[in-house]
């Protein structure tokens, strides 16, 4: 059997690679039956070599080729001399594999190379791709399902608004929630209670952005933020309420108060993100802070009056915090 995994979805991929490795049999079986191949110190035939070896006490072995298919895809790399024959080599061996020889290839392959199509028709091939805003809630039902965490439909909305786009950082906020459940159905509260928005980190890294002068990173995050479905007027919201945040900060720390103290003014549990909210507010100064608020509730009237198109105010707003 030869197998090709490919995609930029790397936790489902990872996902994929461990179910079919733990197909080989019970798990003081599958490390002596396990041979992987990481690029680029592998040879070609060592490969092929590998996949005839014959399996210690179970039926077949497996054989993992990582990151080796790259170059063999019209992508303007050099391919490496003893691979040029790749695609011959496996239509004349395939018939003497007698184990899993599979590929991994943490990015999506055209399989548009001569090398690449004949491997594509010979192998059972496998594509896992990022699921978009729309494919992501089934995405979350299939884990729901998988962790056996039981959620209503408003629940499992929720925890789609909020749960962003990282699948890696879903997946483990499902398996909280499985602990947390502890059986029952879980409602759009439960959500609340225990998932971290992840439009906050998104704003989070936007903020960093403004506060080292890095325009291009501040616009580009702004612009993520509207393709993951967040609304101008919602953007504006959370920075808007990001900057008065860091403003209650730089003031009370100005004061001298304690972070310690500022935290519990703000209602900020967690302890990395009160420290990381005192060190932008004292970088940024209430002053500054100020001014940036004052540039916000500008930007924001210019959209309302229809002074500006939605596109130019995001580049105004970004502009204005960053060199305000």
């Amino acid at each position: 059997m030869i197998r090709l995994i490919h995609g930029d979805d790397e936790f489902t991929i990872a996902n994929s690679l461990e179910a079919h490795l733990d197909a080989l049999g019970p798990p003081e079986l599958r490390a002596p039956n396990t041979t992987v191949f990481e690029a680029p110190n592998v040879s070609m035939a060592e490969v092929f070599a590998a996949a005839k070896i014959s399996p210690f006490l179970t039926d077949r072995r497996a054989v993992v080729v990582k990151g080796m298919l790259k170059p063999m895809d019209t992508r303007g790399e050099r391919v490496r001399a003893d691979w040029e024959a790749f695609g011959d080599r496996v239509a004349a061996e395939v018939n003497q594999i007698t184990n899993e020889l599979i590929f991994v290839e943490n990015i999506p392959l055209k399989l548009t190379s001569a090398p690449l199509k004949r491997l594509a028709s010979l192998a059972e091939v496998e594509i896992h791709r990022v699921p978009d805003r729309r494919e992501r809630g089934d995405w979350i039902r299939g884990r729901f399902e998988f962790h056996g965490v039981r959620a209503s439909a408003r629940a499992l909305a929720r925890f789609n608004d909020v749960g962003g786009d990282d699948v890696r950082r879903l997946d483990g906020e499902i398996q909280k929630l499985a602990i947390y459940a502890n059986g029952r159905t879980l409602e759009p509260q439960d959500i609340d209670l225990m998932v971290t928005d992840a439009s906050q980190d998104r704003i989070f890294n936007v903020m960093d952005a403004i506060i080292e002068g890095r325009t291009s990173q501040a616009l580009s995050g702004v612009q993520n933020l509207i393709a993951n479905g967040e609304s101008i007027e919602g953007i504006f919201a959370l920075l808007t309420r990001q900057v008065r945040i860091l403003l209650v900060a730089a003031d009370l720390l100005e004061r001298g108060t304690s972070s310690a103290q500022v935290g519990q003014r703000l209602r900020i549990n967690l302890g990395w993100l009160v420290d990381k909210t005192c060190r932008q507010a004292s970088r940024l100064g209430s002053q500054r802070l100020r001014m940036m608020h004052l540039h916000m509730l500008e930007v924001d009237t210019s959209i309302k009056t229809g002074r500006a198109d939605r596109r130019l105010a995001v580049e105004m707003l970004v502009s204005g915090l960053v060199n305000g």
